[in-house]
């Protein structure tokens, strides 16, 4: 025999030993190992299953590896194509009607049916083996794991040589079980309503059906609430015991005050946004001794988790998300009206719309108020109107004019929640924007800080000469909004005035300009004039509509014009804590004070008490003030405890 054909001959062998020896290892173990080391299926009995799986596989092995050593043996591209062939006619066998011709599968629909045929084949009951029985499941496991089987038998052999071993365990293997793409978004969309400032009832089953219509109950038998569902109340509770954690004003003032009920017999309707913070208050409230009956002063801003929890606390609530127009001076009315056992006698109002309800409505209970207690822009104006024309009989306190009020919650929340209402909303980033803000006071300084932090160009437009000398001396150029309507890209109006961006600004603005308010209400953005039959309104996501015009263009507005950063982000507890210690101290002062202290009028807080609530809040961190001595008072003509500021100070 020539030489050369020998030493191929030789090599061919070598080959085939080598091929033979892998597939005995594989299948039988190393015979240099130690004896109790040898294969586990070595002594089982001919009728066993893995047996005869063990023969078959040796067979096929050995067919192999004599294929691959004449180089008969199928490429890879082949195997795949010859494997997905089969799983094709399976599928087409298992997909066909009963009786039915047999459908051929479309080649893009492999995949597809190949893992649906599995799926229908991991329904079929099976008698658990040993394994089963001894292996550890999870609770979404199945008892069968075709997908493993799959994948590997996809591979190429090589792949399946070194996991042979896992192949004869895959029946105690365990696979999580599919879930139906239904329930999985329900699940998904439960998740992501509790982390977000959406609220939780989002996904809630009963959403098209209104509260009004549904009879709800506390677990303690109480009845006089209406929420958007009690279930969330253990999730609300948690949300006002986070709260708490930043709220040390309050909580102290739960200490000192719970004693001696300072706010016993007073009956107090609210009407704020019903937020966890607000939560916090109104329960404050009632352990200093007051009733109350609280509404919503916002259609978006109720946290009805919150609600709930309040409910279920005994509190008579009557607010939900995304209540309608009517369901809004109802709520209203269920906490005015004077019923048996309730006579209001005090009001916290957020914009002034219970105290002008009482009044139009109610007259002869508006009288009978001790005093009203009033937190925003819009609200005070409006008492000041009342003020001015006479028809305003009881005494107010402005709560908005306050130091704590306008130098914390006005400058330091806005221009947190600003940042955080618009990237939730609109994904935008500010880097190199045109920035329009409109109103320079203590809201629009905290936005338009914000914002320019962010790399935003923000220009300003105000009425007053002092405030737009302000904006301009901080680095902002001040112009005029019909200027600038057809530029920027982002509006944001801070003024609580109303009709302050108009339908004729919005059509000048570019496609994709942004519109939201931080003021009050929704009347700075004339939202009623985009109400017309030649512009389409296209809900988009939570708090997201898209104004299209008939060109095409649109523009984006947020909450509907409504406040941003009450319904779609989160406000720091920390700041609200500073108004809301400031509000309860309001009422405390109004329902105690000598008859005939406070006029027919609208008063502002005592600087005394403004002292107070900022020593309050000061342990928090763990800052200590200097104690003036006599002769430094003295010369200053101020008493050692303060105030240490006269009422015309500006800080």
């Amino acid at each position: 025999m020539p030489r050369k054909e020998r030493e191929e001959e030789i090599k061919m062998e070598g080959q085939r030993s080598d091929a033979a020896r892998a597939v005995h290892r594989s299948m039988h173990g190393d015979h240099t190992a130690s004896t109790s080391k040898s294969c586990q299926f070595s002594n089982l009995p001919p009728s066993s299953p893995n047996a005869n799986c063990l023969t078959d596989n040796y067979k096929k092995f050995s067919r192999r590896a004599t294929q691959r050593a004449n180089g008969s043996y199928p490429r890879a591209s082949q195997r795949k194509s010859t494997y997905r062939q089969l799983m094709m006619k399976k599928a087409n066998a298992e997909l066909a009607p009963s009786g039915a011709a047999e459908r051929k599968a479309e080649p893009g629909s492999f995949r597809r049916a190949s893992i649906s045929v599995l799926q229908q084949d991991n329904k079929r009951p099976r008698k658990p083996s040993r394994s089963d029985k001894n292996s550890v499941k999870s609770p979404l496991a199945s008892s069968r794991s075709p997908i493993s089987s799959l994948a590997i038998s996809n591979e190429s052999d090589d792949c399946f040589y070194s996991t042979h071993n896992f192949f004869f365990n895959l029946k105690s293997f365990t696979q999580p079980s599919y879930t139906s793409t239904q329930d999985s978004n329900k699940q998904r969309s439960l998740r992501i309503s509790v982390s977000s400032n959406s609220s939780y009832s989002d996904s809630d089953s009963d959403d098209d059906v209104s509260p009004r219509e549904r009879d709800q109950e506390s677990s303690k038998g109480f009845k006089d609430f209406c929420v958007k569902n009690i279930r969330y109340a253990t999730i609300g509770r948690r949300e006002i015991e986070i709260a708490e954690q930043e709220m040390p004003a309050l909580i102290s003032l739960r200490k000192r005050a719970s004693q001696d009920k300072p706010l016993k017999g007073a009956h107090i309707v609210g009407c704020t946004h019903l937020t966890a913070q607000a939560a916090v208050l109104i329960e404050t409230l009632v352990m200093l001794g007051a009733k109350v009956r609280w509404c919503a002063c916002n259609i978006f801003s109720t946290q009805n988790e919150v609600a709930a929890a309040l409910a279920e606390n005994g509190v008579p609530v009557y607010a939900w998300k995304g209540e309608g127009e009517q369901d809004f001076w109802w709520c209203i009315e269920k906490c005015v009206a004077e019923s048996t056992g309730w006579k209001p006698n005090l009001i916290l109002d957020d914009g002034g719309d219970a105290t002008h309800f009482m009044l139009k409505y109610h007259p002869a209970v508006f009288k009978k108020i001790v005093g009203i207690v009033e937190e925003s822009v819009t609200g005070v104006h409006r008492l000041y109107q009342l003020s001015k024309t006479g028809k305003l009989c009881v005494p107010a306190m402005n709560v908005n004019d306050s130091v704590t009020k306008q130098k914390f919650d006005n400058l330091y929340s806005c221009r947190e929640s600003i940042l955080d209402g618009l990237k939730r909303t609109t994904d935008v980033m500010f880097g190199g924007k045109s920035v329009s803000v409109c109103g320079y006071g203590e809201v629009g300084k905290g936005c338009a800080a914000a914002l320019k932090g962010m790399g935003a160009i923000v220009t300003v437009t105000e009425i007053d000469p002092i405030c737009a000398l302000q904006a301009c001396m901080d680095g902002f150029r001040v112009q005029t909004i019909e200027d600038i309507a057809d530029t920027a890209d982002v509006f944001i109006t801070c003024t609580g005035n109303r009709n302050v961006i108009t339908r004729k600004h919005m059509d000048k603005m570019r496609n994709g300009a942004v519109v939201a308010n931080m003021g009050h209400s929704n009347t700075e953005i004339e939202v009623s004039s985009l109400k017309t039959k030649d512009l389409v309104w296209e809900k988009v996501r939570s708090q997201v509509d898209h104004i299209i015009w008939q060109d095409g263009k649109r523009i984006v507005l947020l909450a509907e014009g409504r406040l941003l950063n009450y319904s779609c982000s989160s406000v720091p507890s920390f700041v609200l804590s500073v108004t809301a210690c400031t509000q309860a101290l309001a009422l405390i002062e109004m329902f105690n004070a000598p008859e005939g202290r406070y006029k027919q009028d609208v008063y502002l807080l005592p600087k005394k008490m403004d002292e107070y609530v900022a020593s309050l809040h000061l342990p928090q961190f763990n800052a200590h003030l200097t104690e003036l001595s006599d002769d430094q008072a003295k010369y200053l003509g101020l008493q050692k405890s303060g105030p240490f500021k006269p009422a015309y100070y500006r800080y």
